[in-house]
């Protein structure tokens, strides 16, 4: 009896221990920390369709016991491969979400960081927040090499979720009071020297399959999801890896991430780095140490550790890959958003605080709701900025001006000459010079903001002041040390948006990078064409369709089609090498089809980057013979009333076939397909290597950010973009017909087509003429 009661104990014990380590999915609320760590309870399996209670649990063996490391947990916090605060004033804000264990524990905060040598240190300072709390604020000092600013974090100042911080600089010249000399200031954050430290070893460590939000990044500001998919050649697991590669993509939400899609792993994720597995049970057998319990008989998912993979890799399984599929439509539940529901702001956060609104037209937006506050300053130059997003279809760059009303002060040491500059997307977009001496308080002064250069999705617009004063014409020793105020900047300042233009174009790349359209808005599978049988292709396409997902807000279903002829009225992504790629599609998309076999040997051989030789010498000859004088006289035109040689067409012509050059290493193109009722888009590269390679640049928030037109070209080699606009346009009706959206429409083609403006009011005055004539002709007196 007493063997018969120890046996059961060590039973018991082995079962208690794989609860611990094995969380499935569990889709009630979220319980408190207490209640989590003290009574441990194992969810049940997610169901194909709806959870049954009571469902059997197959009794497993517990797995082995997966170490824990005794050194403090590490989390690196600065989200982009390069952070530098420029200028005198600078202000980055962001925020990196915790898990309860994190949250719970000690911690604290670790800043590497280097400056220009001209930053004065005894005038200059670099400031941390955390929630609200400052934790460092020190000298600007380390101009040689980079140094280390460390905190200890208050007990409860860490929340689960989302934690905001901040990183402001205050920078001073040495010498020289100059406006010029503020270009000259910067410091430059390290990534891989940011961190917060927590005192809990098993911090890092997930628990709930929500927890994967805490993946943050690595040392180099990017995110990386491990996808191990054992039967990713199969054409029925495709769509469900796709689609969990969005889900997931969705809950992190990181601003550079990709996955790298392979058959098996054998190692542990690293910081920035998190395993997803994903396949049935009796594939998933020769990968994990021990099944998450129920996965061979419902749909699973479930956050386990593993001896040989280690701690946190989520696993999404079950006994057929239709089960597989119930749970990733599961887990994509808890992100999708439907398509007639539309989404209010932009989810920015991890990068940039707060969350950026959607204006859908008309719209008046106070500074403080934007994320800035009121700003005082007593230097030469500030900037401050915030962001606002539009749909992909909107369309007013030609004739849309949008209003800043400005609450702001200068005081009487400001010299006329100053200016208060806006910049749109950088790029300048209203200037409004200081003509008046003696200080003035600014009420609601109206700003002119040109739309010109608005894009879909997120645009950025900076307020920038110039100051001049008397004391910085002089500067006597200790001038830049100078606090007294000079400029305020009041957060009751207002931006207004107004009504404007609402239709979508295609080919335009830019609605892609901005909203993902028109596969965001897509109520039909999109078509996906690649070869799966290269993991090296599915990671692209998967990292690929990821980031569109993001962008759009939404989940996007996918199928998998062999042949182009299948397409014809469909949109379609294809993502594969210029080599497979169908003859059909590079002529559809405009491009050589000498491409196929001359881009690769270009691309390898060793030969001078002509285009780039050009435009140096083009850029160091500016100006010189009177070649150069109409040339500089053209971007003036261009760049002063948004005016070029294609405003003065009617009928465009089309464009010949485009080959990409020896210094690009990856193409996207889109075009409206053969049947002229969808969008084609292409993702290229010369083999599957440069694909792959080329595929996390494009998908950075920075390599993103470019696209534009119907063509555009990176090199990987030279950092280069290249851009070709579109020709034929095509528009898509997104919204419905109403007279007011028409008028605003026509307002902005005729802006883009000034000769058929013109030709349309020389037309009307002709029959105006007429008329008058035949009128007068009738009814007038007769001489």
């Amino acid at each position: 009896m007493k063997r018969s009661a120890c046996t059961l104990g060590i039973i018991l014990a082995m079962a208690g221990t794989a609860v611990a380590q094995m969380q499935p999915f569990d889709m009630s609320p979220e319980r408190s920390l207490s209640s989590e760590t003290s009574t441990p309870s194992l969810s049940k399996p997610v169901p194909s369709e709806a959870p049954a209670p009571g469902m059997p649990v197959e009794p497993l063996a517990a797995p082995q016991t997966v170490p824990v490391s005794t050194e403090p947990a590490r989390r690196y916090i600065i989200p982009s491969p390069e952070f530098v605060l420029a200028g005198e004033h600078a202000r980055r804000s962001w925020s990196i979400y915790l898990t309860p264990e994190q949250a719970a524990s000690g911690a604290s905060i670790n800043l590497g960081y280097q400056n220009a040598i001209v930053v004065a240190p005894e005038i200059s300072r670099l400031r941390v927040t955390l929630n609200g709390t400052r934790l460092i604020d020190s000298p600007v000092a380390s101009p040689g090499t980079s140094s280390g600013l460390k905190a200890d974090i208050p007990d409860g100042l860490l929340r689960a979720g989302l934690n905001d911080i901040t990183i402001e600089s205050s920078q001073r010249h040495r010498t020289d009071c100059t406006i010029e000399s503020t270009y000259e200031l910067w410091t430059q954050i390290e990534p891989s020297e940011t961190f917060l430290t927590f005192d809990n070893p098993d911090a890092m460590r997930w628990r709930r399959v929500e927890d994967i939000r805490a993946v943050g990044v690595n040392g180099s500001g990017r995110t990386t999801f491990n996808l191990v998919a054992p039967s990713m050649q199969q054409a029925t697991a495709t769509p469900g890896i796709v689609r969990l590669a969005q889900s997931v993509a969705l809950m992190a939400n990181m601003p550079n991430q990709s996955f790298d899609v392979s058959e098996a792993t054998t190692r542990p994720a690293m910081q920035g780095d998190a395993n997803v597995i994903v396949g049935t049970a009796s594939d998933l057998a020769g990968i994990l140490t021990t099944l998450p319990p129920g996965s061979e008989t419902a749909p699973t998912i479930a956050m386990i550790d593993d001896p040989r993979l280690g701690p946190s890799n989520l696993v999404v399984t079950g006994p057929t890959w239709e089960m597989v599929s119930a749970a990733v439509g599961s887990l994509g539940q808890q992100v999708d958003r439907p398509l007639e529901i539309q989404r209010t702001y932009l989810a920015t956060r991890p990068w940039r605080t707060p969350d950026v609104p959607m204006l859908f037209g008309a719209a008046r937006l106070k500074f403080s709701d934007l994320g800035i506050g009121t700003l005082e300053f007593s230097g030469r130059r500030v900037r401050t900025d915030f962001a606002v997003g539009v749909p992909a279809d909107f369309y007013a760059n030609a004739y849309g001006e949008t209003t800043i009303l400005l609450d702001a002060a200068y005081s009487q040491e400001v010299l006329p000459g100053s200016s208060i500059d806006v910049y749109v997307n950088d790029n300048i977009a209203a200037t409004v010079p200081i003509t008046t001496s003696g200080g003035e308080i600014l009420r609601h002064l109206p700003i002119k903001v040109t739309m010109r250069h608005f894009k879909p999705g997120e645009n950025t617009i900076a307020i920038e002041a110039v100051l001049r004063t008397k004391a910085d014409e002089v500067c006597a020793p200790g001038a830049t040390a100078l606090d007294n105020g000079r400029f305020v900047i009041f957060d009751s300042s207002e931006f207004v948006m107004p009504d404007y233009a609402r239709i979508g174009r295609t080919p335009e790349l830019g609605g892609l990078s901005g909203t993902g359209f028109p596969y965001g808005r897509a109520d039909n599978p999109v078509a996906l064409v690649m070869d799966r049988t290269q993991p090296e292709t599915l990671s692209a396409a998967t990292t690929l369709l990821a980031r569109i997902a993001v962008q759009a807000g939404r989940l996007i279903d996918v199928d998998t089609v062999a042949s182009a002829a299948a397409l014809v009225g469909r949109n379609a992504l294809f993502v594969t090498t210029i080599s497979q790629t169908p003859p059909v599609v590079l002529a559809q998309l405009g491009i050589g089809d000498e491409s196929r076999a001359s881009w690769g040997e270009t691309v390898a051989s060793i030969r001078p980057d002509t285009q780039t030789t050009f435009d140096q010498w083009r850029d160091r000859l500016r100006g010189s013979g009177w070649r150069g004088q109409v040339s500089r006289f053209e971007e003036w035109v261009n760049r002063t009333f948004n005016v070029t040689v294609d405003t003065f067409r009617i009928f465009r012509s089309e464009a010949p076939p485009f080959v990409p050059g020896g210094n690009a290493s990856l193409l996207v193109a889109s075009n409206f397909n053969a049947g002229g009722e969808g969008t084609w888009t292409l993702v290229t590269a010369p083999t599957v290597g440069a694909l792959r390679e080329g595929m996390d640049e494009l998908t950075s928030q920075s390599g993103w950010a470019e696209l534009r037109g119907h063509i555009t070209t990176f090199g990987s080699a030279t950092g280069s973009v290249s851009r070709i606009p579109a020709e034929q346009i095509e528009f898509i009706e997104t919204v419905p017909y109403s007279f007011s959206n028409f008028r605003l429409i026509a307002a902005n083609w005729l802006s883009s087509n000034a000769l058929a403006y013109g030709l349309a009011v020389t037309v009307l005055c002709i029959f105006l003429g007429l008329a008058t004539a035949g009128l007068l002709g009738t009814f007038g007196r007769r001489r």
